[in-house]
């Protein structure tokens, strides 16, 4: 777990309110889920818990298993199945909060991640994976990173050749797909029993990736098996998102193994220069709803907030700071200080003693220093100060709102 600190709380959260508003401006409702849920819940969503990967403990009045939550979409399909289950479909629903997982990463280790995603329920097909497809970029948009890749892959081209096998041996496969290790692929899938065009296929997945010249590569490769339909899919998955205008940022990966247990068709993962793992990633998970009673199409996509802040300071994306003023002396300032705030502009009372150290400290942009009839604003950034002349506080809150504002804008 981490605290942040001023900067990095406002940056974050202003974040999440980018990517939740365009989410609302595809038409997606907001909800809000419990940090903590009954583990059932969550097996039935996402399958048995690894004890070293969840928080869980017994909750005291009712003896009741409990876990921090390692995902919100069962959570959101628990509120589907239960509160939500005569609303009409399509439901958009939309959420921001943390989720604990375990980091294996050396560089990042604490366990808090905050998200901000979508669920997408009862558009099933191509038509609601690109749905979700134009949402997820959008957001990313609106973020304001402008280079990124959508990367494509499909749960069923590799998962339908894995079909008839043990579970043992089926994570084992996918363990070894996953390094992209051939000979221990070749080995391990002899031993499972997997067909020989079962297994040259999957052999050849980690080869599959790239541009538009893959799908007719993979053709080859896997038409003697039953993941040519997902690949077909897939394939018009990425002709839809092509004509739409998101094929420039488009890849094709059919080695991708994440998550196969979760997703059902096609998923994707967003990925931008940083912090070296998606910045965001969804996909088509339709069994997901039923396992809580309530068959439905599904989808959706969630935003890794820290990843995307990540990828947009390596993109030089600067979050501007929220003007904030200062006013000086405080004993004549509490009048001028309700006014700047009825006009929107954030401003509390300077301390006693020397100022200006203090405002750095604590992010202020401008201070405003009154002197009998005169009032001086001066910028913390560098900016020169100006004098205003205004008559009476209304209009001298009025001026400044308008000045502050608008630097904001310029910048």
């Amino acid at each position: 777990m981490r605290d942040l600190l001023p900067a990095e709380a406002t940056r974050q959260a202003s974040l999440a309110r980018r990517v939740l508003s365009s989410f609302e401006l595809c038409g997606y409702e907001r909800v809000a889920v419990p940090a903590f849920e009954y583990a059932e819940v969550l097996e039935r969503g996402l399958g048995v818990l690894d004890p070293h990967e969840v928080l869980r403990f017994v909750e005291p009045e009712t003896g009741e298993v409990v876990a921090l939550r390692t995902d919100m979409t069962p959570q959101v399909a628990r509120l589907l199945a239960t509160r939500l289950a005569d609303a009409p479909l399509p439901a958009r629903l939309c959420y921001e909060g943390a989720v604990l997982r375990r980091r294996r990463e050396r560089a990042r280790r604490q366990r808090q991640i905050a998200q901000a995603g979508i669920e997408l329920v009862g558009r099933p097909g191509p038509s609601g994976d690109l749905e979700v497809l134009r949402v997820a970029v959008a957001a990313t948009r609106a973020a304001g990173l402008s280079e990124f890749v959508v990367d494509l892959g499909h749960a069923r081209v590799a998962g339908a050749l894995l079909d008839g096998i043990s579970p043992a041996s089926r994570a084992e496969l996918v363990e070894a797909l996953d390094v992209k290790d051939g000979a221990e692929l070749e080995r391990r899938g002899r031993a499972s029993g997997l067909g020989s065009a079962e297994l040259q296929a999957l052999r050849a997945l980690s080869e599959l990736s790239g541009g538009d010249d893959v799908f007719a590569r993979a053709r080859r490769v896997l038409s003697q098996t039953a993941a040519l339909p997902a690949l077909a899919e897939l394939e018009a998955l990425w002709r839809a998102a092509s004509d739409d205008g998101i094929g420039s940022r488009l890849s094709i990966d059919l080695g991708e193994t994440r998550r196969f247990a979760y997703y059902s068709g096609a998923m994707f993962q967003i990925l931008a220069e940083g912090p070296g793992r998606p910045v965001g990633a969804g996909g088509r998970y339709d069994g997901l709803l039923e396992r809580f009673g309530l068959p439905r199409a599904a989808a959706g996509f969630a935003v890794d907030l820290d990843n995307l802040d990540w990828a947009l300071r390596v993109a030089g994306v600067a979050e501007v700071d929220r003007p904030k003023v200062l006013v000086a002396p405080a004993e004549s300032a509490a009048a001028l200080l309700d006014l700047l705030r009825r006009e929107g502009v954030p401003c509390a009372p300077a301390p006693e003693g020397p100022f200006q150290e203090y405002a750095k400290a604590w992010r202020f942009t401008h201070v405003l220093v009154l002197s009998g009839e005169r009032a001086e604003l001066r910028s913390t950034t560098g900016s020169a100060s100006v004098e205003l002349d205004a008559p009476g506080l209304g209009s001298l809150a009025s001026a400044i709102a308008s000045r502050v504002l608008a630097e904001k804008e310029a910048r």
